[in-house]
Order: C-alpha cells, then sequence, then structure tokens
C-alpha cells in the first residue's frame, strides 16, 4: 500500500502552477506560431515565482510571528531561542564539570552550580560538594578564594 504524503496547501498551489507554466510551454512548441500560450506560459511562471516569494517572505514570517505570539511568547526579541529551565541549567553545568575543560570554564560553572544548589534547590550538601571538588582541582584558583576564606573562618563547607 502506497504511503501518503501530506501536501499543505502552498505545495497544492505550488504544483498547479508549475503544472499549468509546463502545459502553456509545450502547447506553444506544439503550435508553434501561438505566441499567446507562451504569454500564458509567461504569466503563470511569474504567478508561480511570485507565490513561492510570498510564501517565502510574507505568509510564513506572518505564520512563525503567530504562533509564537499565540504560545505566549514575547512579541520583541529573538525567538528562536528558548529559555533553558532550572534543571537544563544544572544538566549543563554538571556536565561541565565532569568533563573538564579549562579552569575558567570549570570554576564559573561551579560557582553558578553551588549556588544554585544552594538558593534554588536548597541543597546545601550538593552545594559543598560542588566548591569542594573543584576547590581540589583548582587549589590556587584567585577566583575561589573568598570559599576558602569562609572555610577557614567559618567552617563555609560543613555548614552549607
Amino acid at each position: 500500500m502506497p504511503s501518503q504524503s501530506n501536501v499543505t496547501q502552498s505545495a497544492a498551489v505550488r504544483r498547479v502552477l508549475g503544472l499549468v507554466t509546463l502545459v502553456f510551454v509545450a502547447a506553444g512548441f506544439v503550435f508553434g506560431t501561438e505566441t499567446k500560450l507562451f504569454l500564458a506560459a509567461g504569466v503563470f511562471g511569474t504567478m508561480w515565482w511570485a507565490w513561492d516569494v510570498l510564501v517565502e517572505y510574507v505568509f510564513e514570517p506572518i505564520e512563525d510571528f503567530m504562533h509564537h505570539v499565540l504560545q505566549g511568547g514575547a512579541v520583541s526579541g529573538d525567538r528562536t531561542v528558548s529559555r533553558p529551565s532550572l534543571d537544563d541549567t544544572v544538566r549543563l553545568l554538571e556536565n561541565h564539570l565532569s568533563n573538564p575543560t579549562t579552569a575558567k570554564v570549570d570554576i564559573n560553572a561551579a560557582i553558578r552550580l553551588e549556588e544554585i544548589y544552594r538558593t534554588a534547590k536548597k541543597d546545601s550538601a550538593a552545594a559543598a560538594r560542588v566548591i569542594r571538588m573543584v576547590c581540589e582541582r583548582y587549589p590556587d584558583a584567585p577566583e575561589l578564594q573568598r570559599f576558602r576564606d569562609l572555610d577557614d573562618d567559618q567552617s563555609f563547607l560543613e555548614s552549607i
């Protein structure tokens, strides 16, 4: 059994205009003295081209805009980028830490992940684990000095 394809209205219009254009071109060659057939082929070919331009540059952008607005998106700004969830951010930062790249990337990921665990997730053990791991990995990093100072003075890593 042949599979059914989903033909959109736009594709149907394109096919009809293309077919009519080709029929008039073929008829123009069969009846060589009828220039009106070539003129009709040119008119339908122009309509075919204009339809493609309208669909690509007018109808599809309006459709995308309306779909975005009706789905609750903002009117201005880049509509192609969606904001990641907190869990997506945690997964991304944990991935940075589990696959070390550069010290700067790892330290920034750890600091942000510690903050998320401490403030949003209320998981002080996970926050301390992240900071302990990055402090062991980069013991001389100046960005981590505030955590070391807190650890020395107030037993920060055990208290959070």
